[in-house]
């Protein structure tokens, strides 16, 4: 079963050392904060809640649900005040770009934990978001494992549901809360639903359907093929 497969992934790559991990109150963070609990000891798990002006109530008590549905505890840490303090000081106003410079800070934020806690930053990246491109480099991408990348953002729900997570958490919207009333579904212009099936026929046969949809998860893949490769260095050409 994949779940038993992550969590040994988990357990042997952490190799004694601590899990720190971002929790947003998503199903994303939640799912892999679960299988961390299952994977080692409680206490060696950190998890780290960096709301700022954009995050709603319920995801606080989202967090808080989920933590106690783990019988683990959590630190958090507000962002609001670095982000209007670099916006300021970087005459910043792009909506994008402080949303990018949001998960910039939570990543920081993380690894500063991590340096002074014998930890390793543990990713919440899909696959879905990894082949489409959508998450932050240097941001939420920036991390030490990746235990979710091998599964798509429909397997992850069924596979919350199957784990009996907090109703709340799975019916949610899915957002990355980079600005108000935004939606992961909104930005990349496909209901997940979609997104999954033509990625996955996309890996088998490798070529995207003749389609809107097709169309739109084509460009997604193919402009953000530089997120998924290490820096180019002398003597390297890009391949696309």
């Amino acid at each position: 079963m994949i779940l038993d497969g992550i969590k040994k992934f988990l357990s042997d790559n952490l190799n004694g050392k601590n899990a720190v991990i971002g929790l947003s109150g998503g199903i994303d963070s939640s799912f892999v904060v679960t299988l961390l609990a299952k994977s080692i000891e409680k206490d060696r798990i950190f998890p780290i809640y960096m709301p700022d002006s954009n995050s709603p109530d319920e995801d606080l008590i989202d967090v808080e649900k989920i933590c106690n549905f783990n019988n683990i505890s959590f630190k958090t840490i507000s962002i609001e005040s670095i982000v209007k303090e670099f916006s300021r000081t970087l005459n910043m106003d792009d909506l994008k770009a402080i949303g990018n410079l949001k998960s910039r800070i939570r990543m920081s934020i993380l690894y500063s934990f991590a340096n002074r806690n014998n930890g390793l930053v543990i990713g919440t990246t899909n696959r879905s978001e990894y082949l489409t491109g959508y998450f932050t480099k240097y941001g939420d991408g920036g991390c030490d494992i990746e235990p979710i990348i091998g599964m798509y953002k429909t397997e992850i729900w069924e596979a919350s549901r199957a784990l009996g997570l907090p109703q709340s958490i799975i019916v949610k919207k899915p957002s990355a809360r980079l600005w108000a009333k935004q939606t992961d579904e909104d930005d990349l212009g496909i209901s997940y639903a979609d997104l999954d099936r033509i990625l996955i026929e996309f890996m088998k046969i490798g070529k995207f359907p003749e389609s809107r949809e097709g169309e739109i998860v084509s460009n997604l893949y193919f402009s953000s093929m530089h997120k998924r490769m290490l820096p180019y260095s002398p003597g390297e050409e890009p391949t696309s």
